[in-house]
Protein backbone atom coordinates (compact mmCIF):
# COMPACT_ATOMS: atom_id res chain seq x y z
CA UNK A 1 0.00 0.00 0.00
CA UNK A 2 2.74 2.33 1.07
CA UNK A 3 4.73 1.89 -2.61
CA UNK A 4 1.63 2.28 -4.65
CA UNK A 5 1.31 5.69 -2.59
CA UNK A 6 4.07 6.71 -2.80
CA UNK A 7 3.75 6.02 -6.86
CA UNK A 8 0.86 7.71 -7.60
CA UNK A 9 2.77 10.78 -5.32
CA UNK A 10 5.33 10.25 -7.96
CA UNK A 11 3.17 10.40 -10.78
CA UNK A 12 1.16 13.08 -9.42
CA UNK A 13 4.17 15.26 -9.04
CA UNK A 14 4.88 14.63 -12.92
CA UNK A 15 1.73 15.80 -14.36
CA UNK A 16 1.92 18.81 -12.52
CA UNK A 17 5.30 19.57 -13.71
CA UNK A 18 4.64 18.55 -17.15
CA UNK A 19 1.73 21.21 -17.08
CA UNK A 20 3.37 23.52 -14.97
CA UNK A 21 7.23 23.87 -15.87
CA UNK A 22 9.40 24.69 -12.74
CA UNK A 23 11.07 28.15 -13.54
CA UNK A 24 13.77 29.87 -11.70
CA UNK A 25 12.11 32.74 -9.00
CA UNK A 26 14.24 34.85 -10.41
CA UNK A 27 14.37 35.26 -13.98
CA UNK A 28 11.84 32.74 -15.18
CA UNK A 29 13.73 30.61 -17.13
CA UNK A 30 12.38 27.21 -17.13
CA UNK A 31 14.16 23.78 -16.01
CA UNK A 32 14.66 24.92 -12.33
CA UNK A 33 13.12 27.22 -9.54
CA UNK A 34 16.71 28.61 -9.33
CA UNK A 35 18.72 28.82 -12.11
CA UNK A 36 22.33 28.29 -12.32
CA UNK A 37 22.81 32.17 -12.28
CA UNK A 38 20.46 32.95 -9.68
CA UNK A 39 20.98 29.62 -7.17
CA UNK A 40 24.33 31.30 -5.02
CA UNK A 41 23.16 32.40 -1.70
CA UNK A 42 24.77 35.29 -0.72
CA UNK A 43 26.28 34.25 3.30
CA UNK A 44 24.64 35.26 6.63
CA UNK A 45 25.49 38.94 8.06
CA UNK A 46 26.83 38.10 11.56
CA UNK A 47 24.41 37.50 14.34
CA UNK A 48 24.11 40.54 16.56
CA UNK A 49 21.57 39.60 19.31
CA UNK A 50 22.32 39.00 22.76
CA UNK A 51 20.13 35.81 23.07
CA UNK A 52 19.04 35.11 26.92
CA UNK A 53 18.61 31.23 26.52
CA UNK A 54 19.20 30.33 23.09
CA UNK A 55 22.65 28.96 23.29
CA UNK A 56 23.44 30.01 19.52
CA UNK A 57 21.83 30.94 16.25
CA UNK A 58 23.32 29.77 12.98
CA UNK A 59 21.83 31.08 9.39
CA UNK A 60 22.68 29.89 6.10
CA UNK A 61 22.04 33.33 4.14
CA UNK A 62 20.94 36.99 4.43
CA UNK A 63 17.35 38.05 4.20
CA UNK A 64 15.94 40.60 2.08
CA UNK A 65 18.38 39.79 -0.84
CA UNK A 66 18.33 37.56 -4.58
CA UNK A 67 17.67 34.62 -4.39
CA UNK A 68 16.65 33.92 -0.65
CA UNK A 69 14.01 36.72 -0.18
CA UNK A 70 12.19 34.50 -3.24
CA UNK A 71 12.56 31.44 -2.01
CA UNK A 72 10.94 32.61 1.54
CA UNK A 73 8.22 34.69 -0.23
CA UNK A 74 7.35 31.30 -2.41
CA UNK A 75 7.93 28.80 0.37
CA UNK A 76 6.18 30.00 3.01
CA UNK A 77 3.61 32.48 1.36
CA UNK A 78 2.71 31.05 -1.63
CA UNK A 79 2.97 27.03 -0.35
CA UNK A 80 5.66 26.05 -2.85
CA UNK A 81 6.71 23.26 -0.12
CA UNK A 82 9.43 21.62 -2.75
CA UNK A 83 11.20 24.87 -1.81
CA UNK A 84 12.03 23.48 1.32
CA UNK A 85 14.56 20.69 -0.27
CA UNK A 86 16.93 23.90 -1.43
CA UNK A 87 16.71 25.61 1.53
CA UNK A 88 17.63 22.19 3.70
CA UNK A 89 20.74 21.67 1.26
CA UNK A 90 21.86 25.41 2.48
CA UNK A 91 20.62 24.57 6.23
CA UNK A 92 22.88 21.03 6.50
CA UNK A 93 26.15 22.91 5.63
CA UNK A 94 25.50 24.80 9.32
CA UNK A 95 25.41 21.29 10.55
CA UNK A 96 28.31 19.15 11.71
CA UNK A 97 28.16 15.04 12.64
CA UNK A 98 29.31 15.95 15.91
CA UNK A 99 26.45 18.30 16.80
CA UNK A 100 23.82 15.31 15.65
CA UNK A 101 24.96 13.38 18.22
CA UNK A 102 22.12 12.86 20.45
CA UNK A 103 20.34 15.76 19.13
CA UNK A 104 16.71 16.30 18.88
CA UNK A 105 15.53 18.46 16.11
CA UNK A 106 11.85 20.61 17.14
CA UNK A 107 10.39 22.74 14.89
CA UNK A 108 9.11 25.70 16.02
CA UNK A 109 5.38 25.29 15.93
CA UNK A 110 2.86 27.13 14.87
CA UNK A 111 -0.75 28.33 16.64
CA UNK A 112 -3.67 25.99 15.68
CA UNK A 113 -5.75 29.28 13.89
CA UNK A 114 -2.33 30.59 11.88
CA UNK A 115 -1.82 27.07 11.01
CA UNK A 116 -5.61 26.97 9.28
CA UNK A 117 -5.13 29.63 7.55
CA UNK A 118 -1.68 29.00 6.38
CA UNK A 119 -2.00 25.46 5.56
CA UNK A 120 1.30 24.08 6.68
CA UNK A 121 3.76 24.79 9.23
CA UNK A 122 7.05 26.13 7.13
CA UNK A 123 9.10 24.39 10.15
CA UNK A 124 7.71 21.18 9.69
CA UNK A 125 8.38 20.97 5.86
CA UNK A 126 12.13 22.14 6.77
CA UNK A 127 12.95 19.52 9.05
CA UNK A 128 11.83 16.76 7.21
CA UNK A 129 13.55 18.69 4.20
CA UNK A 130 16.93 18.08 6.61
CA UNK A 131 15.70 14.41 7.78
CA UNK A 132 16.01 13.30 3.82
CA UNK A 133 19.35 14.76 3.75
CA UNK A 134 20.50 13.12 6.86
CA UNK A 135 18.32 10.28 7.63
CA UNK A 136 19.71 9.65 11.33
CA UNK A 137 18.33 12.95 12.30
CA UNK A 138 15.58 12.94 15.07
CA UNK A 139 12.52 14.62 15.18
CA UNK A 140 10.25 15.52 18.23
CA UNK A 141 6.73 17.71 17.97
CA UNK A 142 5.84 18.04 21.02
CA UNK A 143 7.10 21.83 21.83
CA UNK A 144 3.65 23.54 20.95
CA UNK A 145 2.67 27.18 20.75
CA UNK A 146 -0.37 27.58 22.88
CA UNK A 147 -0.87 31.44 22.60
CA UNK A 148 -1.98 33.27 19.58
CA UNK A 149 0.43 36.11 19.40
CA UNK A 150 0.88 39.09 16.50
CA UNK A 151 3.21 39.10 14.14
CA UNK A 152 6.55 39.91 15.37
CA UNK A 153 7.70 41.99 12.33
CA UNK A 154 4.54 44.17 12.79
CA UNK A 155 5.54 45.20 16.52
CA UNK A 156 7.66 47.43 18.11
CA UNK A 157 11.23 46.19 19.64
CA UNK A 158 9.44 46.50 23.12
CA UNK A 159 6.61 44.83 22.62
CA UNK A 160 7.89 41.81 21.07
CA UNK A 161 9.32 39.86 24.26
CA UNK A 162 5.75 40.51 25.89
CA UNK A 163 4.19 39.19 22.63
CA UNK A 164 5.89 35.59 22.67
CA UNK A 165 5.26 35.07 26.81
CA UNK A 166 4.27 31.79 27.55
CA UNK A 167 3.76 31.18 24.44
CA UNK A 168 5.17 27.73 24.18
CA UNK A 169 4.39 24.56 26.04
CA UNK A 170 5.90 20.82 25.88
CA UNK A 171 3.05 18.87 25.64
CA UNK A 172 4.72 15.41 26.63
CA UNK A 173 5.20 13.98 30.33
CA UNK A 174 8.70 12.67 29.09
CA UNK A 175 11.13 15.65 27.81
CA UNK A 176 14.49 14.45 25.92
CA UNK A 177 16.64 16.62 28.76
CA UNK A 178 19.10 16.47 25.35
CA UNK A 179 20.75 19.25 23.31
CA UNK A 180 17.59 20.56 21.41
CA UNK A 181 17.98 21.63 17.99
CA UNK A 182 15.36 24.40 17.32
CA UNK A 183 14.18 24.80 13.28
CA UNK A 184 12.50 27.72 11.75
CA UNK A 185 12.90 29.38 8.27
CA UNK A 186 14.23 33.35 9.16
CA UNK A 187 15.27 34.88 12.40
CA UNK A 188 15.21 38.79 12.68
CA UNK A 189 14.73 40.21 16.83
CA UNK A 190 15.62 36.39 17.23
CA UNK A 191 12.51 36.27 20.35
CA UNK A 192 10.34 33.50 18.82
CA UNK A 193 13.36 31.21 19.01
CA UNK A 194 14.97 33.06 22.10
CA UNK A 195 11.22 31.98 23.68
CA UNK A 196 11.45 28.69 22.80
CA UNK A 197 14.52 28.16 24.26
CA UNK A 198 13.46 29.91 27.40
CA UNK A 199 10.49 26.76 27.75
CA UNK A 200 13.17 24.23 26.85
CA UNK A 201 15.68 25.37 29.33
CA UNK A 202 13.15 25.49 32.27
CA UNK A 203 12.31 21.63 31.44
CA UNK A 204 15.87 20.52 31.63
CA UNK A 205 17.41 21.03 28.00
CA UNK A 206 21.44 20.87 28.41
CA UNK A 207 21.67 23.05 25.13
CA UNK A 208 19.57 24.67 22.43
CA UNK A 209 20.59 26.25 19.25
CA UNK A 210 18.50 27.55 16.49
CA UNK A 211 19.07 26.72 12.81
CA UNK A 212 17.46 28.75 10.26
CA UNK A 213 17.38 29.11 6.60
CA UNK A 214 17.89 33.37 6.33
CA UNK A 215 18.55 35.73 8.87
CA UNK A 216 17.69 39.84 8.71
CA UNK A 217 17.00 42.79 10.92
CA UNK A 218 19.93 42.42 13.83
CA UNK A 219 19.51 39.49 14.99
Amino acid sequence: MKFFLSNINTLWIWFIEALFPQKCLICRKEGAYLCTKHKTFQPAPPNQVRFRYLDKCLASTKYFSQPSDKVVEFFKFKGFKILGDIMAKEMIKNISPNSLQKAIFVPIPLHWTRLLWRGFNQSNVLVLALQKQYPPLQICYDLKRVKRTNQQARLSKKHRAQNLEKAFRWKSSKFPSQKIILIDDVVASGKTLDEAAKTLKKLGAIKVVGIVFARGGKS
